[in-house]
């Protein structure tokens, strides 16, 4: 049994729970960390570990995922539960122990599998595997931080902040950097002979930014826009190559790759916004609700568009999927740019409704 089943389900769930915590967020209801764990714990985090497990046998040219494809985004989702449930109740530590324990251990089994594909592949390795893996590793990092909080409790602030990092911009942004160097190209019809030079050339630097500005954002914020830097130099040569390749052709009312793109340019204005948290400029919480909005909800919905025929019809593309796939990206464009606007004003308004 491989994870396709599953992805349809896990991306439906993930667009209710996005457009869940974008409601709790901007009307202000719960604590701000339920909307966030409502998004990513809930939502993102199992969609991401299958749909890894689904691109992985493809990256590495082999067999689909059996069990261990099925195993880490369903431990991911009851993680999420717990989770969710955690900050929904009387909130306390203990309770958000099974939640990262669940959710790291899917992360776990899902790297060591990968590896073991990696091993075994025939042919040159592909460099998307590499920010896979480097994804895995900062998610697993964030879960630490929270099992670590009641071992230093003086050390809470920062290891919570570093959780809040590691995911956003580690799990979350290099995966969706390291898919989107191939995934908005297909969307296009087309390739792009320099994706692989770019995922090689830029790992170090998007990692490297993502570390420093996980590790410094407490203490250190000029350090940590050093790391914003950082992660902008991969994230702007893409946009650099996007636009020399593609040009007007990706401003368009319909299709996945304009969705896609407005994400990324997204993702830079948060980036640079993001300083201005880290100055004590912004609160968090609208900053949260503008990457949930502006930056993931055009990203998979875009993604899910294009991706969804192929994951309820496996196998030969036909008039089925060529419909379906018109029907799901009509006013993609346009949806994507709604959402980036709305996520951008959300992300700006905190600037001028900083509460320290």
């Amino acid at each position: 049994m491989s994870p396709l089943p599953l992805l349809p389900l896990l991306a439906l769930n993930a667009l209710i729970a996005l457009a869940t915590a974008a409601f709790l967020s901007v009307f202000g209801q719960g604590p701000p960390q339920l909307a966030a764990h409502v998004a990513f714990a809930l939502g993102v985090l199992p969609l991401i570990l299958a749909a890894m497990a689904y691109f992985v046998p493809v990256l590495t040219r082999s067999a689909a995922a059996g069990r261990a494809g099925i195993w880490p985004p369903l431990l991911a989702w009851c993680g999420g539960v717990l989770a969710v449930w955690a900050f929904a109740s009387n909130f306390s530590l203990a309770k958000l122990h099974p939640a990262a324990t669940l959710a790291g251990l899917g992360a776990l089994v899902l790297a060591v599998w990968m590896l073991r594909r990696i091993r075994r592949m025939f042919g040159p390795r592909h460099p998307g595997l590499d920010w896979y893996l480097a994804a895995l590793g900062f998610l697993i990092l964030a879960l630490l931080a929270i099992l670590l909080m009641p071992l230093f409790p003086a050390q809470r602030p920062a290891l919570r902040l570093f959780h809040l990092h590691a995911n956003l911009l580690g799990f979350v942004g290099l995966t969706a950097l390291g898919t989107l160097q191939v995934l908005l190209p297909t969307c296009m019809g087309q390739t792009d002979p320099d994706a692989p030079l770019r995922l090689r050339r830029d790992l170090k630097w998007a990692a490297g930014g993502v570390l420093i500005i996980a590790v410094a954002v407490a203490s250190a914020p000029t350090f940590a826009a050093v790391g914003v830097v950082l992660y902008l130099v991969a994230v702007l040569r893409m946009l650099h190559a996007w636009w020399h390749r593609f040009g007007s052709d990706l401003i368009q009312r319909h299709g996945a790759a304009p969705s896609l793109a407005v994400a990324t340019i997204v993702l830079c204005a948060l980036l640079l916004l993001g300083v201005a948290h880290g100055y004590g400029l912004m609160s968090g919480r609208p900053a949260v609700a503008g990457f949930v909005v502006g930056f993931l909800l055009p990203l998979i919905s875009g993604a899910a568009a294009y991706l969804l025929p192929v994951w309820l019809r496996p196998g030969a593309q036909g008039e089925w999927h060529k419909v379906l796939r018109a029907k799901l990206v009509r006013w993609g464009g346009v949806r994507g740019l709604v959402f980036g606007l709305i996520g951008l004003v959300l992300a700006i308004h905190a600037v001028f409704s900083a509460d320290g």
